[in-house]
């Protein structure tokens, strides 16, 4: 087998809307992801509201927002997972009034240079809207999953969230994941619905990264603060999430680093 060993494929979960599953979405991909022998990182730069942590039951020494208040330097943010995940958090609390987080982007960007020697991927999960955080993992990312649900709020919301984008950069990356779906047929009607409206007004398609449902599967996993990967109910669901992880693997063609003896 050859092992790449080159810079990590960067790869942002994002939508025009909250509540869709994109920090669900993002521990168990990386969970995924890391079991099947990729060296995996998680930067949750949802800031003030970060969640990464809480769904894996892991707790950091610090965040981003802890450097830039001089409370700890950078290297002592990088918590690495009972899993073996890299996880780094942006901040656990809102700023206070007439802060803003210009000074967290800088030392966002040295979060990935420290991790960019020795991961094979690093996954960003981003705040609702098109906020200056969101431009900057998504200026950052090789790849945008973009978290679609069949509801016309969340439809109309990830559609101006594309537009936005794609009026600063035409080209850019976008492909779908379908939340509370039953099964792939219903997700591929989802991401048909939107990808005709997207080609319509601005004649661009999302493929398909995969899709999962919402259940007392994906409850307990979250009320556990464990992937689904380690609950013994969550067979399916756990399919789906190594599913994804190996279509993203697929989009960055890469393979499992070499074991260090």
């Amino acid at each position: 087998m050859n092992y790449q060993l080159n810079r990590p494929y960067i790869f942002t979960f994002a939508s025009g809307k909250g509540g869709v599953g994109k920090s669900l979405t993002t521990v168990n991909v990386a969970e995924s992801l890391n079991t099947s022998g990729f060296r995996t990182a998680i930067i949750d730069a949802d800031l003030g509201f970060s969640s990464c942590g809480t769904l894996l039951n892991e707790y950091t020494q610090g965040t981003i927002s802890d450097v830039v208040n001089g409370a700890c330097n950078i290297d002592d943010i990088i918590h690495t997972t009972k899993s073996g995940l890299s996880l780094i958090i942006g901040a656990d609390e809102p700023l206070s009034k007439g802060e803003t987080w210009s000074s967290h982007l800088d030392l966002l960007d040295k979060a990935i240079l420290r991790l960019h020697h020795d991961h094979d991927f690093i996954l960003i999960d981003t705040p609702a809207g098109a906020s200056d955080i969101n431009l900057w993992a998504l200026d950052r990312s090789d790849l945008c999953a973009l978290m679609l649900i069949d509801e016309p709020t969340v439809i109309s919301d990830v559609y101006r969230f594309c537009k936005f984008v794609l009026q600063i950069d035409p080209d850019f990356p976008f492909a779908g994941i379908v939340n509370m779906c039953e099964n792939k047929m219903e997700a591929n009607y989802v991401l048909t619905r939107f990808n005709r409206i997207l080609s319509h007004f601005l004649n661009r398609e999302l493929p398909y990264l995969g899709h999962f449902g919402y259940d007392e599967a994906i409850r307990d996993s979250v009320s556990n603060q464990k992937p689904v990967s380690s609950l013994p109910t969550t067979t399916l669901h756990d399919s789906q999430f190594k599913l994804i992880a190996n279509a993203l693997s697929a989009f960055a063609n890469k393979q499992p680093r070499a074991k260090m003896a």
